[in-house]
């Protein structure tokens, strides 16, 4: 499964509650999964299974489960693992996806870098 990992310096739920301040500013619904875990949902499960690749961009229903960790160098590690993948708008709907997934990703690293506690970004 795909996704990307921020790690980022200072406190932990400060850096947890900051990530998820910037999916809520994207407009992504975002539901708490415990104090270290959450899940993150963008656009409509209807138009993406119903309209397909017509959904678009801003309708295809992507999700982001979301981890949060320290790193044996005391850093906070944010992981975003990708739980939906856009098939049901065949290629044109994965492409959606991608970039649905990489405009988060790309928000979410300047916006860290913007707080000043940005360290590092890794693909995984």
């Amino acid at each position: 499964m795909a996704g990307m990992q921020f790690v980022v310096s200072g406190d932990s739920m400060a850096a947890r509650n900051f990530v998820l301040g910037v999916f809520q500013q994207q407009q992504w619904r975002v539901e708490l999964k415990g104090d270290w875990a959450a899940t993150a949902e963008h656009g409509s499960k209807t138009a993406s299974y119903v309209g397909g690749a017509f959904a678009g961009k801003s309708g295809r229903h992507v999700i982001l489960n979301i981890a949060v960790s320290v790193d044996p160098q005391g850093n906070t590690v944010i992981g975003l693992s990708e739980g939906a993948s856009g098939f049901s708008g065949g290629l044109i709907g994965v492409s959606q996806a991608r970039d649905v997934y990489q405009a988060i990703y790309d928000n979410i690293g300047a916006a860290l870098s913007a707080a000043g506690i940005y360290v590092a970004h890794f693909k995984v």
